[in-house]
């Protein structure tokens, strides 16, 4: 992934870290190295018991990274929007532009992630918009667990860090000015 500044990226090296030392501590409980589970839960469990807590905890942190890659994403999208007020503050007539833009600063924090979706379905791949609907379905499951309703499919981390990446970058690509034509349009060049 070539963006520099991925707001995603803390959240998927910590879960990258989190899954090796899960992996350390499955080859420390196999390997029944005593000195190494001292003060830990895993003292006198049997291997049965400790694989089984390792897996729930490893599905449950998988949970959490896709709770917070998407919350993360959400507010880079949503931020990314209202600094788009300033493009619309230059418009004319200049006071009637200035509250539009201020409103919209303000309205696009409550609107739904899948509408903003839809303002990109232009400059952003439409299987990428797709998947992005697919992962926050499965995010809003994890945060609600409603036994009513059915288990959407399952995101996996790496999946959601890469989708929503790729949106970022498509967006962030899109929606940034060329130096050239910023230099230009700032009186420079």
């Amino acid at each position: 992934m070539s963006f520099t500044n991925n707001p995603l990226e803390p959240i998927h090296d910590a879960f990258t870290v989190a899954n090796d030392c899960f992996k350390v501590a499955r080859r420390t409980i196999a390997r029944q190295h005593g000195e190494l589970l001292e003060r830990t839960q895993f003292v006198g469990a049997t291997l049965e018991e400790a694989t089984s807590a390792l897996d729930s905890a490893v599905e449950q942190a998988s949970d959490l990274v896709i709770l917070a890659l998407f919350a993360t994403f959400e507010r880079w999208v949503i931020e990314h929007l209202q600094d788009a007020k300033q493009l619309i503050s230059v418009g004319y007539p200049a006071s009637y532009s200035a509250k539009l833009a201020s409103k919209f600063e303000d309205a696009v924090e409550w609107w739904r992630i899948e509408e903003i979706l839809g303002l990109f379905e232009v400059e952003v791949d439409e299987q990428l918009i797709m998947r992005a609907k697919q992962i926050k379905k499965y995010r809003d499951w994890i945060a609600h667990r409603n036994a009513r309703k059915p288990t959407p499919p399952k995101a996996t981390p790496e999946v959601a860090f890469e989708v929503l990446t790729d949106i970022i970058e498509q967006i962030h690509t899109t929606h940034t000015r060329p130096a050239e034509a910023e230099a230009e349009r700032m009186g420079g060049a």
